[in-house]
């Protein structure tokens, strides 16, 4: 049976114009892209040749679309879903309902996303083209998808957390770009420091496992790490300074940041999910309520 939230928000969300406005206006920016690209790759050569292999750079530019959609997108849309209700005063009606808390908050966190995930759908007829010259596979393209998918329900579920946790819409949004600010540039600041502290310190090697810890909660560096692994590149084993020497694990580790990272998403998604249900449960505000008086 669907989820009753979902299935309001579904309908609702559904009936407005600008919803299908939005899609489309997504579509044909990412639809015109992609053709000024195979303009310049096809007709723009001084012999007229056409590589098709340099459709898999087609193909990494809508994956990293598809990222950053989902980065920007997803704090604003799921942030506002439980403290939304607040301020409508609303969510009392839900918590005297039959569902339970965890249920309506996975409704939340799902009709959120609901229509980040329809805009990222959507390409794929798009992603068809770097498909169909031959430069990725079915299976690339899944990945990329499911990805996509995971780090979407993260940073969902943390906004949505941050929408239980304060009453104040733009407080928890402001605090999710916070967030992800810190996971994306925070993570690489911190790693040139403790690379600069620690070649003052030691003046040698750098611990590769030290490296790839701070690293994994990263979205972008495990985002490129996916690229990295389906493309066939060094980059990451350049980035992590790994050498012939550097133990197998470390090496495995290295090169599969991307892997980690969805293990570090999905810890995240069930805790944060689980802390949301607890906020939002009436019987543990009656029961602070009791404390406090």
């Amino acid at each position: 049976m669907m989820n009753p939230v979902l299935r309001k928000e579904a309908i609702t969300t559904m009936r407005s114009w600008k919803t299908y406005g939005a899609l489309v206006l997504f579509l044909v920016i990412s639809a015109v892209g992609a053709m000024l690209y195979i303009d310049l790759a096809m007709f723009q050569n001084r012999d007229l040749s056409f590589d098709p292999s340099s459709m898999v750079w087609l193909y990494v530019v809508l994956a990293a679309v598809q990222m950053g959609l989902v980065l920007l997108t997803a704090p604003a849309v799921a942030a506002g879903s439980i403290s939304g209700e607040r301020e409508r005063q609303t969510l009392d009606l839900l918590l005297v309902t039959k569902m339970s808390p965890l249920s309506i908050v996975l409704g939340k966190l799902a009709s959120s996303l609901m229509y980040v995930m329809l805009l990222v759908v959507a390409t794929l007829p798009i992603f068809a083209i770097a498909f169909y010259f031959g430069a990725v596979s079915v299976v690339q393209v899944a990945e990329v998808f499911a990805f996509v998918l995971v780090t979407a329900c993260m940073v969902g579920s943390v906004s949505v957390f941050f929408s239980c946790l304060f009453k104040r819409t733009i407080v928890s949004i402001v605090l999710m770009y916070l967030v992800i600010g810190f996971l994306c540039f925070g993570t690489l600041v911190l790693l040139a420091f403790y690379y600069m502290s620690y070649d003052g310190l030691y003046n040698g090697d750098i611990p590769v496992l030290a490296t790839i810890l701070i690293l994994i909660p990263n979205p972008g560096v495990a985002f490129f790490s996916l690229m990295n692994a389906q493309l066939g590149t060094d980059v990451t084993y350049s980035l992590l300074r790994m050498t012939d020497q550097t133990s197998a694990i470390y090496q495995w580790m290295g090169t599969h940041i991307w892997l980690l990272h969805l293990v570090f998403d999905l810890v995240v998604i069930v805790v944060f999910v689980l802390l949301s249900a607890y906020i939002i449960n009436p019987v543990r505000e009656k029961k602070v309520r009791k404390k406090k008086g």
